[in-house]
């Protein structure tokens, strides 16, 4: 059986550096959602905007919905039809997420993607979210 003084040197040590690792995370997610703030008022509503508006005038209704913390492409024809942005705080560091949800008669079909995996939100660019909408509204544009 282990001396009970050193399991509970070793426990402590272990609760100590959850701690840290809590602490370091968390101040990381703080940044990473002021960076995002920022990314969403300065390229990202602006490209889902730019998008819309090219797409109402071919006669492909969308409307622009910005939620707090996000930005929603919304079909006209069928409202359960939408793209949708938002910050993955599941993710260390946190990242944009684009989620892109279609109904297909009964069934609903969803599917989610990184904007740029791995790079950091000050990275990505309003073209980089404009390639990935056009990307993703192919099923939309036939």
């Amino acid at each position: 059986m282990a001396d009970p003084a050193q399991l509970r040197k070793r426990l402590k040590a272990a609760i100590e550096a959850a701690r840290r690792a809590s602490a370091t995370r968390r101040e990381r997610a703080t940044a990473a959602a002021r960076e995002y703030d920022e990314f969403l008022e300065t390229r990202a509503v602006p490209a889902f905007r730019a998008i819309a508006n090219i797409l109402r005038s071919e006669a492909i209704f969308f409307e622009v919905m910005t939620p707090s913390g996000g930005a929603r492409l919304v079909s006209d024809k069928n409202r359960d039809d939408m793209i949708e942005l938002e910050l993955d705080t599941t993710l260390d560091p946190p990242q944009p997420l684009l989620s892109v949800v279609q109904s297909r008669g009964s069934r609903v079909l969803r599917t989610e993607r990184l904007v740029k995996e791995g790079s950091p939100i000050s990275d990505i660019s309003e073209d980089d979210v404009i390639d990935l909408l056009i990307d993703q509204l192919k099923p939309w544009l036939g």
